[in-house]
């Protein structure tokens, strides 16, 4: 019998900014690009490549970048834009099930996706960043069928409050990197930036991963921001895909004081370093801005070397993921119960587990628990 509320056990005291830490790498393997999607300007899933960016042909325009440019005309994301990003990853088994699904060997009348955990690379970099940081709840929900975690991020009611009250200042800041990567991405390979039109904060261009982490499959999507390539690329080999150079692009603030800087080394380098390496990303380019969103440089950074010298430890990140998956993964087949739904609200170093049932708290829609069903 397991309890209806609870505390998934973590090694949150496992490691401290600073401190000595000896714990091999676990056994990790690296990130493969699987396939590729598109939502659309009305967030509506594409199964193909049309929301593709290349990186830019050099030079980049010429410096200062001005980030506010054409803002007035931004399209912005809906506010309840994450509530379906689960979504998209499940209308992507959708159109693939026959590259993903099997047989389940247990019972000849349903299917069985190769996965111990479906997800989005969001949810598993904030995981892996958790134990450093104190501040603000972080709330998932997580259900498991025929043998499969799905794993969905909700807001807490204090983000949505911070949403619902965010002043256009803050929606123009959020809006910045959307422009930055219009400056540095093209649609063409070594084309040319096309920067006159109004950003779609809606749009995305998604790959679908997969990588083994200590014996747990995971299945995850993330929102790329381009590919680095002189040549068109054939999305649709797998090869290919295999050997894709993704880039990411980031803004951040160009001031050097001694608290910018320590926010840097504590905390912001170590979500740059976790979201790249799950989707083997190498390098990063950052428009380093003022506080008006001025670009006055483009700085590169090799994610190889983010981890050097900073207070946090990138073994332990990802030993702190492994065994939270692994809690988890045990509670639900403990409860045995393909509808019920775990909450998750990890707050002020604990995570507190509650189970959920009714329709109402179903992060699976129906249609998607059809397509396990051969009879």
């Amino acid at each position: 019998m397991v309890d209806i509320k609870g505390v998934i056990s973590l090694p949150w005291q496992q490691h401290r900014h600073y401190g000595p830490y000896d714990r091999p790498f676990p056994s990790m393997s690296q990130p493969e690009c699987i396939g590729v999607c598109s939502i659309d300007a009305s967030r509506n899933f594409v199964d193909d490549a049309s929301g593709a960016s290349y990186l830019a042909a050099r030079p980049w325009p010429s410096l200062p970048i001005d980030l506010n440019a054409g803002i007035e005309n931004v399209i912005r994301k809906p506010a309840d834009f994450a509530a379906k990003d689960l979504e998209f990853d499940l209308l992507y088994i959708r159109q693939h099930k026959d590259e993903l699904l099997r047989p389940k060997k247990s019972d000849p009348g349903s299917l069985e996706l190769a996965a111990d955990f479906v997800t989005l690379r969001g949810i598993l970099r904030k995981i892996m960043c958790l134990q450093y940081e104190w501040n603000g709840d972080f709330l998932i929900k997580a259900t498991l069928l025929n043998g499969t975690v799905y794993m969905a991020k909700e807001d807490t009611p204090e983000q949505r409050l911070i949403n619902e009250n965010a002043t256009t200042a803050q929606l123009d800041m959020c809006s910045w990197g959307f422009k930055f990567e219009q400056y540095l991405t093209s649609v063409q390979p070594q084309g040319k930036p096309v920067t006159n039109v109004p950003v779609n904060e809606a749009e995305e261009f998604m790959g679908m991963f997969r990588t083994n982490l200590e014996g747990l499959r995971l299945l995850y999507g993330a929102e790329m921001d381009c590919v680095d390539s002189q040549e068109p690329v054939d999305f649709k080999d797998p090869k290919v895909l295999r050997s894709l150079k993704f880039v990411e692009l980031k803004t951040s603030s160009n001031t050097k004081n001694p608290k910018q800087m320590r926010n840097f080394d504590r905390y912001k380098s170590a979500n740059w370093w976790s979201q790249s390496f799950l989707v083997n990303i190498k390098t990063i380019f950052a428009g380093l801005r003022d506080a008006k969103g001025q670009v006055t440089e483009i700085k590169e950074f090799d994610v190889r070397l983010l981890a050097r010298n900073k207070p946090w430890n990138p073994s332990a990140i990802t030993w702190f993921l492994e065994q939270f998956l692994r809690n988890l993964r045990a509670l639900l087949i403990a409860i045995n119960d393909p509808f019920a739904v775990v909450q998750v609200t990890f707050r002020e170093k604990r995570a507190y587990y509650e189970i959920l049932r009714g329709s109402e708290h179903q992060i699976l829609p129906d249609w998607y628990r059809n397509i396990f069903k051969t009879k």
